[in-house]
């Protein structure tokens, strides 16, 4: 896991993430993060039929919070039902404002009520 840390880097934020959830992500395709575009507007004119979320937030049921980043639900959600499908939970994808500030430590039922799109495992 060391090695996996030196050469990836993780932008700041107020969120650290453990390193098995770290590299779960990571070894499918979601550097936390990650982000697929210089341009939000250029992305969405390049894909205007994509789903994309931009600065989601992840919330699982045991952990809370467990991933920061773009998203573009249209090409990955397949790799993050992988990632449910291992983690034998949902994954529930949320706005920025939802997963963050004031909103880190709510209680699931909140994520629920926000999540633009979950994923089953």
């Amino acid at each position: 896991m060391e090695d996996v840390q030196k050469n990836h880097w993780q932008a700041p934020s107020e969120f650290m993430s453990d390193g098995d959830m770290y590299l779960l992500f990571l070894n499918n395709g979601f550097m936390i993060g990650r982000m697929i575009s210089g341009s939000k507007s250029g992305y969405r004119e390049r894909y205007p039929n994509n789903d994309v979320v931009f600065n989601a937030n992840i919330v699982i049921p045991t952990r809370g919070k467990v991933w920061y980043g773009d998203l573009d639900l249209t090409l990955d959600t397949e790799k993050l039902q992988v990632v449910a499908t291992t983690l034998k939970e949902p994954l529930y994808i949320l706005r920025e404002m939802d997963g963050r500030f004031e909103n880190e430590d709510k209680e699931i039922a909140f994520y629920k009520a926000k999540a633009v799109k979950v994923i089953n495992p």
